[in-house]
């Protein structure tokens, strides 16, 4: 295969991408000298986004070689970018009248700019790829935090969103430093296979485990895992709601999936390597659930709770990272676990990803169809007798609230129980290190727990009597729509799970597939066409 052809074959496969991209680019243009409605603006990227999910379609089929191409059209691409994309839709929603009609251009440009780098990492299958997703995701994050209302608190937040997101990528560009510093290769399949394959010794060993510490330290801050938390609360609070929901949601989603694709899919095959990161991830799982969950359970703002519930959510996926980190997918060839066997800590998290999506956007959905500028839901005691004064949009909180909590038969408690039986899997290693099933018994305790402060909610809702100025909200039906769409999948896929626990089967098993090219020689294994060994 030619330079060209595999060229050709990358930019077939980001034609979604350069779709968002493009559209962004000329709506933030255009914005300099055309004043139009910003529900036109919010129409236009819905649309955008729509063609985005046609084409994604469209170039399912396209298979660039995973040795020589920057970008995989893997199962885990697929189905992560179809996410993205969705998500995207539902945030447009709940946007389109967030913003004023002078900023409306700029404001869903940022928000096709950030899915459109959301997308790039998840497709990313190079190093410099990988990191300039995640620069395309942060840097309209900034300008996001400013654009619908300017004053003190926003101000504070974009601030501290902005210094501390520079440290993380100061963190994860020397972590693949390291990596690189392995092999000579920024490729991350020829990566892998070159590491299991080629490279071994003590400074494999030593400058891998660099490579991990620093790249969990910059991947951490993107998914607010302690002790890279602290600006998640204050930026929540002091952010529109709209940008809290995305920063809740897509800075997660693909600091997840960034650590697949270039740790657990790659370094697991270096013992000593993997080992070190089962201990790494098994203390920030721990560390952040606990202090997650604890802290969450005192506070009264909604936009802080939700901050620290996301970073409770953050520790119980570290649990599926640590196992991962054994690179053992038990075998089941019809599917997922619920056709047979059990889950792996990669497939765990894809599916816990989806879940929690659904019920984290549909909890700010809520907020935001019930707020209004006279009257913002701001606190707990805000929805005070809200199942008696709006039914419809108490029952909607009530469903993402108990998917959060993981209470049956809602996804997110499929999502929980496949972390944490991903986690009583054997699995090489474990002796002498720490024991994943006590990570999973720690993660049990701490969702109980945790329940406690969504199930408060509930009853606030449903047993308290109606304040004396109740909320009069003014939604519009594409935020009604988008919220009763996150309730209602979260209820469908914890009544139905099986359609999403295969395509989660089969992204985590094409995330750490070692295909070989298309002409192998018959006398070698097949894998990237690196011949040389470093010897350290």
């Amino acid at each position: 295969m030619t330079t060209f052809d595999v060229a050709r074959q990358a930019l077939t496969v980001l034609i979604p991408e350069l779709i968002v991209v493009l559209a962004a680019t000329a709506m933030m243009t255009a914005g300099a000298f055309v004043r139009l409605p910003r529900r036109t603006w919010a129409a236009f990227s819905a649309a955008t986004l729509a063609v985005a999910v046609v084409a994604l379609i469209l170039v399912r089929h396209v298979v660039p070689d995973p040795y020589a191409s920057v970008v995989l059209n893997d199962p885990l691409s697929g189905y992560a970018r179809l996410a993205l994309l969705l998500t995207g839709l539902v945030v447009l929603a709940f946007a389109h009248d967030q913003v004023d009609d002078a900023r409306a251009s700029e404001f869903f440009g940022c928000l096709l700019m950030i899915d459109a780098g959301a997308m790039l990492v998840c497709a990313a299958n190079e190093m410099v790829f990988l990191f300039a997703g995640l620069e395309l995701v942060s840097i309209p994050t900034y300008l996001l935090l400013y654009l619908p209302r300017r004053n003190r608190e926003t101000q504070e937040a974009a601030t501290k969103y902005f210094f501390l997101s520079i440290f993380s990528s100061a963190f994860l560009l020397f972590g693949l430093a390291y990596l690189y510093g392995l092999t000579g290769l920024t490729n991350l399949r020829a990566l892998a296979w070159v590491l299991e394959k080629q490279v071994q010794g003590e400074a494999v060993a030593k400058f891998g485990t660099i490579a991990v510490v620093f790249i969990m330290a910059g991947l951490g801050f993107r998914v607010a895992a302690v002790p890279f938390h602290f600006y998640a609360p204050d930026v929540y609070q002091g952010s529109p709601t709209v940008v809290a929901a995305v920063l809740a949601w897509v800075p997660k989603g693909i600091g997840f999936v960034a650590m697949i694709r270039a740790l657990t899919a790659v370094l697991p095959v270096v013992g000593d390597v993997a080992s070190k990161g089962l201990l790494l991830a098994w203390v920030l799982a721990a560390m952040t659930m606990i202090l997650g969950n604890a802290v969450a359970l005192l506070q009264n703002d909604l936009k802080r709770l939700l901050a620290y519930s996301s970073i409770a959510h953050a520790g119980y996926l570290l649990i599926g990272v640590a196992v991962a980190f054994t690179n053992r997918l038990v075998g089941y060839p019809q599917g997922g676990g619920l056709i047979g066997g059990a889950f792996s800590g990669t497939e765990g998290i894809l599916f816990y990803l989806a879940a929690y999506a659904l019920m984290t956007l549909g909890a700010f959905g809520v907020i935001i169809s019930l707020s209004s500028p006279e009257r913002p839901v701001e606190t707990v005691d805000d929805l005070a007798g809200l199942g008696r004064t709006h039914p419809a949009a108490a029952l909607a909180m009530a469903f993402c609230l108990f998917s959060l909590a993981g209470v049956p038969p809602m996804a997110g408690f499929w999502g929980k129980l496949w972390i944490f039986s991903s986690a009583f899997l054997p699995v090489q290693g474990e002796d002498g290190g720490p024991s994943l099933r006590w990570l999973a018994i720690l993660g049990v305790l701490n969702a109980a727990a945790g329940a406690y402060y969504y199930l408060r909610i509930v009853v606030w809702m449903y047993f308290q009597p109606v304040p004396a100025r109740p909320l009069s909200p003014r939604s519009s039906w594409p935020t009604t729509v988008a919220v009763g769409a996150c309730a209602t999948l979260s209820l469908a896929l914890g009544l139905y799970p099986r359609p999403l626990a295969r395509a989660s089967h089969e992204a985590a098993v094409a995330a750490t597939a070692r295909p070989g090219p298309a002409r192998a020689p018959a006398d070698q294994p097949a894998g990237p066409a690196v011949a040389t060994t470093r010897g350290r």
